[in-house]
């Protein structure tokens, strides 16, 4: 791959921004305790009865309780995707204290609405981490508010499991626990489906269609690596703003794009508001007959109810998690704890699936880190249990942190119309082979080909940023030259 080596350095934490989904279908509940159900039990692991837990509560563990933070989008732009996330924790902690919790205490767990604003995800997290003193957060949405929390979160201890995106920033820190598929591994993912229906890789012909933020062009650049690694070609990066109301003009350079090259795969990144613009537009145009593969928040169920059929059909999201229609060992427990926490129907959702099992992981965890320490169980000592082996109950891949901080695993998933579910176009194992495990764009100055297009347009636009104050560090210096059909640009961060 043409991938670089990632180097972490303290301007890179404002290199990266959200994607996910538009419109809040539902919120969680902020700063929600999880109450005790009146039947059914989570699949717990047992606590030894030998160790006896500590309290701790500058760690989040007292006599009675043990404080779980979660921080997100509930109300903003993104809040379609990111409150499953936050549902199916939730789920999780409500079943594991109808079966009276662990260690004899109850899960107590704070949901923090951001609104996918990176000062209010600031505020968040100094709340739980300084003044609810949580053991951990089982989530930390939007690639730029996670970004820019690295220093405090390493500052104070506290780990965070299963972050609803992996970016290289955070895959440099010692904190975050990664187990959804980054943005390099969608993209290898993606060639994989590719080879799978073109013969090989190298007969593909790709355009990009991506949400105008810093995500955006972090998961282009990764697609057009690993196309052109495998021989393919990528003929260039179609952006769509954050707050757009139709993609029209999107399609109309796809088409262009299929008249003079032959484009034969879309990759699409971005929310759900947004996807179904695309693929909308792409069904008023024609443009039926060509396979779409896109990112995690591609594999959102409501894309698939409220888009036409005829592109759908042939429309996929890589994710890295089961759903209750699966043969998973867990999809039962998930359909019904998610039915007990009052979440009736989201168990068929990949993102709910995916906040349930950070919960049985970090329940794991609290164990583990109890045996280990004679029942010390502090945010050291739980940062460190993290960093070992851990069970998915099949809903994903099995955990290994025993290396690195990232266990990746992920297939693309399409809907199945007749459960309402979820399904995979091939087992993890079929695109196993697809990972190269290589990851880091350059952050500082990149290049890429920009094939298609009006030879007037602006061609440095990196994103109309929605992170105010925090995102006014980042400039952008853009040269443009060569104004031909094939314009190189080239973008430098200006620190």
């Amino acid at each position: 791959m043409l991938k670089r080596l990632i180097v972490i350095l303290a301007a890179m934490a404002m290199v990266a921004s959200a994607c996910g989904s538009d419109g809040s279908d539902s919120a969680a509940r902020s700063s929600d305790s999880a109450s005790a159900a009146p039947t059914t039990a989570a699949p717990t692991p047992d606590a030894p009865a030998e160790v006896t837990l500590n309290s701790s509560p500058d760690d989040g563990i007292t006599d009675d309780v043990i404080k779980v933070g979660w921080i997100g989008d509930l109300t903003g732009p993104t809040a379609s995707a990111q409150a499953f996330n936050a549902h199916g924790s939730h789920a999780y902690f409500e079943c594991s204290n109808a079966d009276g919790g662990l260690f004899e205490r109850q899960w107590e767990f704070f949901s923090e609405d951001d609104g996918y604003n990176a000062e209010k995800s600031a505020i968040a997290l100094t709340k739980l981490l300084e003044d609810e003193e949580v053991l951990a957060l089982v989530d930390l949405g939007g690639s730029g508010q996670a970004a820019q929390a690295i220093p405090e979160l390493e500052a104070t201890g506290v780990p965070v499991i299963g972050p609803p995106q992996t970016i290289d920033p955070t895959l440099g820190s010692g904190q975050f626990f990664h187990n959804l598929a980054a943005y390099g591994d969608q993209a290898d993912i993606a060639v994989g489906e590719m080879a799978k229906r073109l013969g090989d890789a190298s007969n593909a012909v790709v355009l990009g269609i991506v949400l105008e933020v810093p995500s955006g062009t972090e998961y282009a650049t990764y697609v057009q690596d690993s196309v052109t690694a495998a021989g393919g070609t990528y003929v260039g990066t179609e952006y769509v703003g954050l707050r757009v109301q139709e993609a029209t003009a999107q399609i109309i350079k796809l088409e262009k794009a299929i008249e003079q090259y032959g484009v034969n795969f879309v990759t699409l990144h971005g929310a759900p508001y947004h996807n179904e613009l695309v693929l909308k537009a792409m069904s008023a145009a024609g443009i039926t007959d060509i396979p779409v593969v896109g990112i995690h928040g591609v594999a959102t169920n409501s894309i698939f109810l409220n888009s036409p059929e005829d592109v759908t059909d042939d429309t996929y999201g890589v994710h890295s998690f089961k759903t209750s229609n699966s043969d998973a060992e867990g999809a039962s427990e998930l359909k019904r704890c998610a039915d007990l926490a009052g979440y009736p129907g989201e168990d068929l959702v990949n993102n709910f699936s995916h906040g349930f099992v950070n919960s049985y992981i970090l329940h794991q965890a609290i164990v583990k880190a109890a045996e280990q320490n004679s029942g010390n169980v502090t945010r050291a000592t739980l940062t460190k249990a993290l960093q070992g082996k851990f069970d998915t109950m099949g809903l994903s891949c099995d955990i290994d942190w025993s290396t690195s901080n990232h266990s990746p695993c992920g297939a693309p998933f399409t809907m199945d119309r007749a459960t309402g579910g979820m399904v995979q176009a091939g087992s993890f194992s079929d695109y196993a082979e697809f990972l190269d495990g290589v990851y880091g764009i350059d952050p500082v100055v990149f290049e890429y080909e920009l094939a298609i297009g009006d030879t007037e347009r602006s061609v440095g636009r990196f994103c109309d940023s929605p992170f105010p104050g925090i995102w006014a560090l980042q400039k952008l210096a853009v040269s443009r030259w060569n104004r031909s059909r094939a314009v190189r640009a080239q973008r430098t961060l200006l620190r």
